[in-house]
């Protein structure tokens, strides 16, 4: 860990971060091929330090790792979907984080950062995640660890929109057969459901949910699983996932969390060709 400015407020970091960018990002020798390449276009290809609103909050360097999630990371997503959103209704559940964890991981990102709990708490930073993080390397004397500060968690679907079936899960799905139930995850699937994306609150207004979008919409597009994406947003996020290039098909028929959703879609193209 480096760096020992003190923690700032949003407000101060906006004020003092007008320029620079706030979706630098690192490649990892830990991250498979497609995830280095994410990456890399995040980040302009330059292992550099980011200048973001981010770092401006943290008292210590942010070097972000992107990766998919497992089910090991199931308590980190807890607490961060709990930090994330105010109203119960509208939070995943452990039961269905566990299901897609553990049914549909790939489909899954998150962003993480490298904490040694020594330090954050020398410096009075506190995040709802880091009790719950893994250890990087379960050998090292200062017991750092890889603490999540955003996710996006999505099944797939044979329907072009987010139904109630859809944020479902099958009761018995650790017996079940895959596929053999009309809720939950479909495999043969065309269209990404993303369910959760969620950025702890002390770092909302950064550029994360924005370089996480980014992320998972490169990555979607060069997997080729998928021919769209799309999701149910209240009213006042409309315009946030427009700006994605999501489109607004009007009101959802989706009941959860007690209804007044709307449905949204982008079209992913065709995977990029690779040079022979």
């Amino acid at each position: 860990m480096s760096g020992s400015s003190p923690i700032r407020t949003l407000e101060d970091a906006k004020a003092a971060a007008k320029s620079g960018p706030d979706d630098a990002v690192d490649d990892s020798e830990d991250l498979d091929d497609d995830y280095v390449e994410v990456q890399k276009t995040i980040s302009g290809g330059r292992r550099r330090q980011s200048r973001s609103l981010v770092q401006e909050i943290l008292p210590f360097t942010f070097s972000p790792l992107i990766r998919p999630l497992t089910v090991r990371d199931l308590e980190c997503c807890i607490a961060l979907e709990n930090a994330a959103f105010t109203n119960p209704e509208h939070r995943c559940s452990r039961e269905k984080f566990e299901y897609r964890l553990s049914t549909c991981p790939e489909l899954s990102l998150g962003v993480f950062c490298t904490i040694v709990p020594s330090v954050a708490e020398e410096r009075g930073f506190e995040i709802d995640t880091l009790e719950t993080a893994n250890l990087v390397e379960t050998a090292r004397p200062n017991h750092a660890k890889s603490v999540l500060f955003a996710h996006i968690v999505s099944t797939k679907s044979d329907s072009v929109v987010v139904t109630d079936n859809d944020m479902d899960y099958p009761d018995d799905w650790k017996t079940r057969t895959p596929n053999a139930s009309d809720v939950g995850h479909k495999e043969a699937g065309r269209t990404i459901c993303l369910h959760s994306l969620a950025v702890h609150p002390k770092l909302q207004g950064c550029g994360l949910g924005k370089m996480l979008m980014k992320a998972y919409l490169q990555q979607i597009k060069n997997s080729g699983v998928a021919s769209r994406i799309s999701l149910i947003a209240q009213e006042g996020l409309v315009k946030y996932y427009a700006k994605h290039g999501f489109q607004n098909l009007g009101p959802s028929k989706a009941t959860f969390g007690g209804g007044g959703w709307y449905d949204m879609t982008i079209e992913i193209g065709p995977p990029p060709m690779k040079g022979r």
